[in-house]
């Protein structure tokens, strides 16, 4: 039987072991027809150990807490201030944001950074909860050889986010779902409700502090000028200040609204391992390795030589 190639006369790994075989496409399948029973085998063997397996993995389970950010549209609204025109300039000047279209973006990045992350975890002292494999709870003392190896605050953040932390956003309605996935059901509830909180404290934070520092520089640009013009504009850039540092004290979810607190997930509804997911894979390794019996049975026959 001629080669079968594919291509500019390059052939697959399939294709040159078929060919090796003398072995059409056609051909391995009525082989495989004809081994359906050792296929079959094949297929519920590897299934059941797959089967086997999720039940002596470690189930892992995943919290969300779904939330919006706040609209720039919504703060000045709440604020009522009169920053157009001629006053835009000033306020930019004093680090006014009169703008709020690029707010969620900045939200969102935000709570997508390294930093925030990191103090997450060095304030709740999580690397030996991350990292509990090479730590002994009993001493307080990690249990690795080399004190190079002993895990970092990098090494933390780099964990979380690739292995624990998930942070969608519906680019549509700008919803952001924020998810944890953990071994501890309770825990992994606990971490989502705590980083959801935590955003809008900071947030919260750190625009009273520019607001602070905005009102510093205005009052102190106040006293460089008697332009009457001058004084009105930066009286009013002052007055939406006290307004944005007022609205930041009292407003709890400055940056995002909940709408729906992470609770813990049922005990029998993890997010992995999936019986029937595992099952699924077990039985296309097993179709798999059944083929790739078939074709050595193949390949045996055709070398050996008859009597």
């Amino acid at each position: 039987m001629a080669g079968v190639t594919v291509g500019s006369g390059e052939s697959t790994p399939l294709v040159r072991v078929l060919d090796e075989a003398r072995l059409s496409p056609e051909g391995l399948a009525a082989a495989c027809w004809r081994h359906r029973i050792l296929l079959a085998v094949c297929i519920l063997l590897v299934a059941a150990l797959a089967g086997g397996a999720s039940f002596l993995m470690r189930p892992r389970y995943e919290a969300e807490v779904v939330m919006i950010p706040v609209k720039g549209d919504d703060l000045r609204q709440a604020l009522n201030t009169g920053i157009t025109g001629q006053l835009g300039g000033l306020a930019s000047l004093a680090g006014v944001n009169v703008g709020g279209a690029a707010n969620k973006d900045e939200y969102l990045e935000f709570l997508r950074s390294r930093g925030f992350i990191r103090r997450f975890i060095a304030d709740n002292r999580l690397l030996p909860v991350l990292f509990a494999k090479d730590y002994d709870a009993a001493t307080g003392r990690w249990t690795v050889d080399d004190p190079d190896d002993v895990p970092t605050l990098a090494d933390g953040v780099k964990y979380f986010d690739d292995h624990v932390l998930a942070i969608d956003e519906e680019r549509r309605t700008t919803v952001v779902t924020l998810g944890i996935t953990w071994t501890d059901r309770e825990v992994a509830a606990k971490w989502a409700n705590e980083l959801a909180t935590r955003v809008n404290r900071e947030l919260q934070t750190r625009a009273i502090r520019e607001a602070q520092a905005s009102l510093n520089y205005l009052n102190a640009e106040l006293a460089k000028t008697t332009v009457l013009e001058v004084r009105q504009s930066i009286y009013k850039v002052i007055e939406s200040q006290i307004k944005t540092a007022a609205l930041a004290n009292v407003r709890e979810q400055y940056a995002y609204r909940i709408i729906d607190s992470a609770v813990a997930p049922d005990a029998d509804d993890p997010s992995s391992p999936k019986l029937l997911v595992m099952l699924l894979l077990g039985a296309v390794l097993g179709a798999m390795l059944g083929v790739v019996i078939v074709l050595w049975k193949v390949l045996l026959q055709r070398t050996t030589p008859t009597a």
